[in-house]
């Protein structure tokens, strides 16, 4: 339930004041600010570019957005210190057999004790509860007189104190944590957006000055990374270590292998031992290093040469050397850099260009596909089967992918006839074995929660074998509302699944979860009902005949797409939350020209039953503004538009010739002017209505599928 509050994993990074980056938020997460304090306090309003006034119960505060970035930084610490707080205020405060054990210090009365699942979690809250002093900074809970005190009061003398912070008039930046802690959706949107602007999340971390401290972050960064994948050729296999030999590297470092203890394997007896010393001569976490498609469990050592950086070169070779390698090999994301005795880890995060996807996705259907993914979570693909739906789907996955904790940022479902309701993407709770069962997907879900800067993408193969209201729409409408999904209600206690990893009661779909569904059209399928289609961009995939006739001459293996450098799937997630958040570089002059077009039809749409209402607007001005930043110089607007009309206006059509005969008529000819006058034609809407004419003359019937 509560995680230790001393955890390294959980402590903000340290914070040079000449490196606060200056942060400016779009206006669709201001708004959602807005929204926060004015529910938590009187008001929210911005006077200047970057500083706002937050009008309290007793004054006010001017309010800078180099406070977000500080928010940011402390977010590990501050949601396990939230949990905490929480529990507190919801579970303990309002009991009075608690708080009498609670001021009485009785810690093994029953009251208290039956509270928790576990032994760890009642010492956990009893040291938060004491301010114990090795546990959290700040004072007891409990005031002289018995009295307690606020936990949000508390909360916020914890994260002044992590960070730091000098300036008393500051004090609100406590606040400003706690109100964003209660919010964890909101709280990552605010990750991901500062994240998009700057490097501060990763870009400059302050390294350890005991040398195996030191060692052990740099490690453990490069295999978040790429799971030491550039490092391979270094690297030697040995019957109880992994070392990595630094001889023959043409003068990047002395011959002698000065990093052949570097990891050892578990038939070393260093493995699970302990020295006389009674200090670890491994670090705790494993590792698993692929070399020769081979996997190898290994934990690093702890015994590096010297004790701190700062000793001369000759007390800490084996730490310069792991630097050099660093230099070498992992130059275009990292950099370690050493600023007065201090070492520092900055990390270059790379933009996503549409210029630099390999030759696979070189087609227009591919780059309307991410196109849409950026735009919006959920995309559509449809079209006959072996077109290359799942295929693009894939391999667009394969390219931005990463691998953490040994789990890949990608799934490929295929749905069965037998979804009839959610059981099947999300899993249930089983009364009988007091155990939830659990699913690919939601495990899958589970793991993008925790990992919020990174991508990942879910597809759901021939998405229509079932009708998808019955198992999907759940998942639709958490996607729009950003509500949370229960999944189970049942005892105070934590429910965990059959591997005994534990389920939260409910869930909110990350912002990093993109989810695509393919759809074969044929009489085996179900149709998907307008409000599916209202909430997607449908792209229908059919293959160039040039595309398709050159596998006779080239290359069979369509599959092969080789993964983007390091920091290209953070650049991809950075550039879709900007997008969703409002950001949007298309001239007003060209926006215009948009609202004209969309008026000139809504009437005639409206008509007939099918007119477009706020959410496509929207979606529409996101995905010109995810075109625009995708093809630069190259954008169109005529082109944009006439995507538009195909995935998110003629898709919602359907009927007989009274209802939709003259919609098409209408329609066609607009589409014929184009957007910008007669110079072009939106070619893609015309073959579209066009096939849905001959199919409405043929068989007094038309849709789009």
């Amino acid at each position: 339930m509560f995680a230790d509050l001393n955890s390294p994993a959980l402590q903000p990074e340290s914070i040079k004041a000449g490196l606060i980056p200056e942060i400016t938020i779009c206006e669709g997460l201001r708004m959602k600010l807005d929204e926060m304090f004015s529910q938590e306090e009187k008001a929210y309003r911005k006077i200047w570019g970057t500083t706002s006034v937050v009008q309290t119960d007793k004054s006010y505060v001017f309010f800078s957005n180099q406070w977000l970035y500080l928010a940011v930084m402390c977010k590990k610490y501050a949601q396990a210190l939230y949990q905490y707080c929480d529990f507190f205020d919801n579970h303990m405060r309002a009991d009075t057999d608690v708080m009498n054990c609670v001021k009485a210090q009785d810690y093994s009365g029953s009251a208290y004790v039956n509270l928790f699942d576990s032994d760890d979690d009642r010492e956990y809250m009893k040291k938060f509860i004491n301010g114990d002093p090795e546990f959290r900074p700040g004072k007891n809970l409990v005031n002289t007189g018995d009295k307690i005190r606020s936990c949000k009061d508390i909360f916020g003398s914890c994260v002044l104190a992590k960070m730091d912070v000098p300036n008393a008039s500051s004090a609100y930046l406590g606040n400003l944590v706690y109100y964003l802690a209660k919010r964890p959706a909101l709280y990552d949107e605010l990750e991901i957006e500062i994240s998009g602007q700057t490097e501060v999340l990763d870009s400059v971390i302050k390294l350890p000055a005991v040398v195996k401290d030191c060692a052990k972050a740099i490690v453990d960064y490069i295999y978040k990374l790429d799971e030491f994948e550039s490092i391979v050729e270094r690297i030697e296999v040995m019957d109880q270590s992994v070392k990595i030999n630094t001889g023959n590297t043409n003068g990047l470092l002395p011959e002698g292998n000065w990093l052949r203890y570097m990891f050892v394997r578990p038939s070393s007896g260093m493995f699970d031992s302990e020295s006389s010393s009674d200090k670890t001569r491994v670090f705790d976490t494993e590792y698993l290093i692929k070399v020769n498609d081979k996997e190898y469990r290994c934990k690093l050592t702890t015994e590096w040469v010297g004790t701190e950086i700062t000793e001369g070169a000759q007390g800490n070779n084996y730490l310069q050397a792991l630097i050099k390698l660093v230099g070498r090999y992992y130059s275009d994301v990292l950099e370690i850099k050493e600023e007065g005795g201090i070492y520092y880890l900055h990390v270059v995060k790379r933009e996503f260009l549409i210029s630099d996807l390999p030759d696979a996705f070189d087609s227009v259907f591919a780059e309307r596909y991410i196109t849409s993914l950026l735009t919006k979570p959920f995309v559509i693909l449809t079209g006959n089967s072996g077109t290359g739906k799942t295929r693009i789907a894939k391999q667009f996955s394969q390219y931005l992918e990463r691998t953490i904790d040994g789990k890949r940022n990608w799934l490929i479902v295929p749905v069965g006839a037998d979804w009839t309701d959610n059981t099947k993407m999300l899993g249930f709770y089983n009364p009988l074995e007091a155990k939830y069962v659990s699913t690919p997907i939601l495990d899958f879900i589970l793991q993008a929660i925790k990992n919020p800067t990174v991508p990942y993408f879910l597809v759901l193969d021939e998405m229509n074998l079932s009708h998808v209201e019955r198992y999907f729409s759940d998942f639709l409408s958490a996607m729009e509302s950003d509500e949370e999904i229960p999944l189970y209600k049942v005892s105070s206690e934590k429910v965990k699944d059959e591997e005994e990893t534990s389920i939260p009661e409910k869930i909110r779909l990350p912002k990093n979860l993109f989810v695509t569904g393919t759809v074969n059209i044929d009489e085996t399928t179900y149709m998907f009902s307008p409000k599916v289609l209202d909430r997607s961009n449908v792209v229908e995939f059919k293959p160039e005949k040039e595309a398709v006739l050159s596998l006779i001459t080239g290359s069979i293996d369509v599959n092969d797409v080789s993964r983007a450098g390091n920091g290209v799937a953070e650049g991809f997630i950075n550039l879709a939350a900007m997008i969703r958040n409002g950001v949007c570089n298309v001239g007003q002059l060209k926006l215009k020209h948009v609202l004209e077009f969309l008026d000139s039809i809504y009437e005639e749409l409206q008509e007939s039953g099918f007119e477009f209402a706020y959410r496509t607007v929207k979606e529409i001005r996101q995905y010109f503004a995810a075109a625009c930043e995708l093809q630069k110089e190259e954008f169109n607007l005529t082109r944009t538009m006439d995507e538009q009309i195909v995935q998110k206006i003629l898709p919602k059509i359907y009927g007989d010739r009274k209802q939709i005969g003259e919609l098409l008529n209408t329609l066609e000819e607009k589409c014929q002017r184009g957007i910008e006058g007669d110079s072009e034609e939106m070619t893609l809407s015309l073959k579209k209505i066009e096939q849905m004419k001959k199919r409405l003359d043929k068989y007094q019937y038309a849709s789009f599928m």
